[in-house]
């Protein structure tokens, strides 16, 4: 199995996981928090498409986000003020609870918008990519770093998922 294999693995499998986990949950249920200072399943989830569409289209790529180029934000009713990197990361907690409802589907759209443009650009990968640091901010960070990176994250993520959704509905909920 290739390192290309590999990686394309671990996000279809956490793509499942996290399909698997949200399947059946309510608006509310998506927006319970288990502590006032704790974010919901409707801010992770949508943190998880931002990340992965950040890393692979801003960073590596050195391009457009998806979120930009196909208005996702106008899509999902989030035209909200954010500063960069727009993807939820360092958002302090009443960022968090002003998020404004959308259609969970569409956000689910958005994330497999992304993921099939993640599949696509590690299609394209060769061993020698993987050296490359294209971010002239980032000299160091390459983009197996990243790859490494982008899958550790959104692991955590789905974790975090899994147990709110725990917490709710109990282990086999």
């Amino acid at each position: 199995m290739s390192f290309k294999n590999i990686i394309q693995f671990s996000c279809a499998e956490y793509a499942s996981e996290l399909e698997r986990i949200v399947a059946g949950l309510t608006d509310e249920e998506r927006r319970f928090t288990p502590h006032p200072d704790s974010h919901h399943i409707d801010f992770i989830v949508w943190h998880i498409a931002r990340v992965e569409d950040t890393w692979i289209n801003s960073f590596a790529k050195q391009a457009i986000q998806i979120w930009d180029e196909q208005k996702w934000a106008t899509k999902l009713n989030l035209n909200i003020h954010m500063e960069e990197p727009r993807s939820g990361w360092g958002w302090k907690i009443d960022q968090v609870n002003s998020m404004p409802k959308f259609e969970f589907r569409k956000l689910i759209d958005y994330l497999e918008t992304v993921r099939n443009c993640t599949d696509s650009y590690i299609d394209n990968l060769n061993e020698e990519d993987m050296k490359i640091c294209p971010d002239k901010n980032r000299p160091d960070y390459s983009i197996a770093e990243m790859l490494g990176h982008i899958v550790v994250e959104q692991s955590q993520h789905i974790g975090q998922i899994s147990y709110i959704r725990g917490m709710l509905r109990g282990i086999d909920g």
